[in-house]
């Protein structure tokens, strides 16, 4: 832990050091460029003025012309290209701005904009704006936009099915004295015929209850019964069951 603490520490010191070199660098520069122009408009004038001076004849004026061209190409700084954006590649070495170290580059990732890079004995993930091609090619990122969560709209409540208030041929069967085994034959028929209408009428009497048990069982294990119940005392009691479909 220490030694890299250490090694860290000695690339800061390194990468500080180059950064005060680049900026002595620039200066100079810009001195130079300002130097050069200096010099070429001083020479530009000189031309012009031997050429006031002489005979202001079109051959003249040609050479004249020629001649500041001539100058300007030679001292006057020339345009720069801008770096055209690249994409860092797994396996390539590519430069830390901030440090100012050469690295390797291990994994990209364009979604999140960064890279993970190894250098030395260290390995750490970069973002795209800190580092550059070998060659001085930046990353062009993305500004990303912050997406609005969207609200879903509320479950709109289903409309309950109409149940009819009194007994039709449709929704009505009728299995008094049937076997449990016939009646429930009978009553996936029935079930089949009556789901449009939201309920079905069983009328399986009273007697002695196993046959009305019976449908029970069979309602409650059918998958397009929603509830069952006996009917009002005044529909037939005990004697009749309304199934009611999902």
């Amino acid at each position: 832990m220490q030694q890299t603490e250490k090694f860290y520490g000695e690339v800061t010191q390194k990468a500080t050091a180059l950064q005060e070199r680049e900026q002595d660098l620039k200066r100079y520069q810009e001195l130079e460029v300002q130097k050069a122009i200096a010099d070429a408009k001083e020479e530009i004038a000189k031309v012009i003025r031997n050429l006031q001076k002489g005979n202001k004849s079109s051959q003249n004026a040609q050479k004249a012309t020629e001649a500041i061209n001539n100058i300007s190409q030679r001292q006057l700084p020339k345009k720069v290209k801008p770096k055209v954006s690249y994409q860092p590649k797994v396996g390539e070495k590519i430069r830390l701005s901030n440090l100012g170290q050469t690295a390797e580059v291990l994994e990209v990732s364009a979604e999140d904009e960064e890279v993970m890079v190894r250098f030395g004995l260290m390995k750490m993930t970069v973002a795209f704006r800190d580092i550059e091609s070998l060659d001085g090619q930046k990353i062009e990122t993305k500004v990303k936009e912050k997406k609005q969560a969207v609200t879903p709209p509320p479950p709109q409540p289903s409309k309950p099915k109409d149940v009819p208030t009194i007994r039709t041929s449709k929704n009505t069967i009728d299995i008094r004295g049937s076997r449990v085994a016939e009646a429930e034959a009978d009553l996936e028929n029935a079930i089949a015929q009556a789901t449009d209408s939201g309920i079905l009428w069983i009328i399986h009497g009273k007697g002695t209850g196993k046959l009305r048990q019976g449908v029970h069982e069979f309602l409650k294990r059918h998958p397009q019964i929603a509830k069952f119940e006996l009917a009002p005392q005044k529909e037939g009691g005990s004697g009749v069951t309304l199934a009611h479909f999902k």
